[in-house]
């Protein structure tokens, strides 16, 4: 009001304009048409003459409105687009961000398991390349496999056991010894052991070694002859 006698022969519409146009960018097109409506009352009701009445339309009013609105409508329907399409980049950016999250997370997996793989095939090798100096194997919690070797060494005349029954074959010192290695937490480092035989007459004592190693995310103990240690 305080800048209309200066702007009234020019635009007198020209802040309603500005208006309608913070209410296209802030909340939508329809918010800001809905202003160009009432922009268009408030407008022809104070600042075109008479003021503060609804005169008669005269030609001069059809063509101020049809400017102002014109004007409004085609930068209301810019910025519309514009806000589209800034919408439009910003998911685009997203999806392409979010795609390659997922592209990293699935090659980390993949090399995760291709490591595991790995290492999977190097405990697998190992075994089967010095299978015949194996004496027993322990995977996971109680799963206990007995080899031939331990049989052999043990002079047992049966080629199956109870779980409990081949601890009843080792030496009682060497088998408390023996069951708290394959209890025990998986280790880096491989630990040495003596086992004696009840059934052998010499009581000749084995040196072996227990292996701890993690297959198929479970503990896996391999327990190796290292070598024969006749103790007089």
């Amino acid at each position: 009001m305080l800048l209309h006698p200066y702007i009234e022969p020019y635009a007198p519409f020209h802040f309603f304009i500005v208006a309608c146009l913070f209410i296209a960018y802030f909340f939508g097109y329809k918010l800001a048409l809905i202003g160009v409506l009432i922009s268009a009352l408030i407008g022809n009701y104070f600042f075109i003459r008479p003021y503060v009445q609804f005169g008669p339309i005269s030609t001069t009013d059809l063509i101020q409105f049809f400017t102002f609105a014109s004007v409004a409508v085609v930068a209301i329907y810019v910025i519309e687009q514009l806000q589209r399409t800034a919408y439009a980049r910003n998911m685009v950016v997203k999806i392409m961000k979010s795609r390659h999250k997922i592209s990293l997370q699935r090659e980390n997996d993949r090399l995760y398991f291709a490591k595991k793989q790995n290492q999977s095939w190097a405990i697998l090798e190992g075994i089967l390349t010095n299978f015949d100096e194996i004496v027993l194997l322990k995977y996971g919690t109680a799963n206990i496999r007995l080899e031939p070797l331990f049989l052999e060494l043990a002079h047992s005349p049966k080629h199956v056991l109870s779980q409990d029954e081949w601890l009843t074959l080792v030496h009682p010192d060497d088998a408390a010894q023996l069951q708290a290695a394959l209890d025990a937490k998986l280790s880096l480092l491989p630990q040495r052991l003596s086992l004696r035989f009840t059934r052998d007459p010499s009581l000749t004592a084995y040196d072996v070694i227990v292996e701890s190693n993690l297959f198929m995310d479970k503990a896996l103990k391999i327990v190796r002859l290292s070598k024969e240690i006749v103790h007089g």
